[in-house]
């Protein structure tokens, strides 16, 4: 996964750390001797993730919370089952293409709520599919900021 010339990288940035906090010299010495012998099964255990988010999901991720942010905008007096159905569940930790991850990413610099129900009946991985559909018919309406109750319900329907 790391080139050669990446891992000696590491190795010297983590001998760097060392010095620059000797708390945590175990846990970097152990971090450069996992880089050293390229343990590749071990990489995530220095904070890097092994997986990659793709520029589409990504921008699809985006989408998705700007369209949530112009629903809460639009859904003062709208009707409690309407707004039951308008709740944004997130992603789910499980899905491979990335999405969660970026969505987490984004609601730390954006301060974006990635709320995830912890409820039985709630399977944020199966959401994508529906958010997708939220996305076609925004699309139908002009992604429209301000959206009137008719709007959100056809959204959601």
């Amino acid at each position: 996964m790391f080139s050669f010339a990446e891992r000696l990288v590491l190795f010297n940035q983590y001998e760097i750390l060392k010095k620059l906090d000797p708390e945590k010299s175990s846990l970097y010495e152990r971090h450069q001797e996992v880089v050293e012998k390229g343990l590749e099964s071990l990489y995530e255990d220095l904070g890097i993730s092994n997986t990659t988010v793709s520029e589409e999901a990504a921008q699809e991720v985006a989408d998705i919370l700007l369209l949530f942010r112009a629903i809460k905008a639009s859904s003062n007096g709208i009707s409690n089952n309407i707004a039951d159905k308008t709740k944004f569940v997130g992603f789910g930790p499980t899905q491979s293409s990335g999405h969660f991850s970026y969505a987490d990413f984004l609601s730390k610099i954006l301060k974006f709520p990635q709320e995830i129900s912890k409820s039985a009946d709630n399977r944020p991985e199966l959401q994508l599919e529906r958010y997708r559909t939220m996305l076609k018919r925004w699309d139908e309406i002009g992604r429209k900021r301000e959206l009137s109750a008719d709007q959100i319900e056809h959204l959601v329907a």
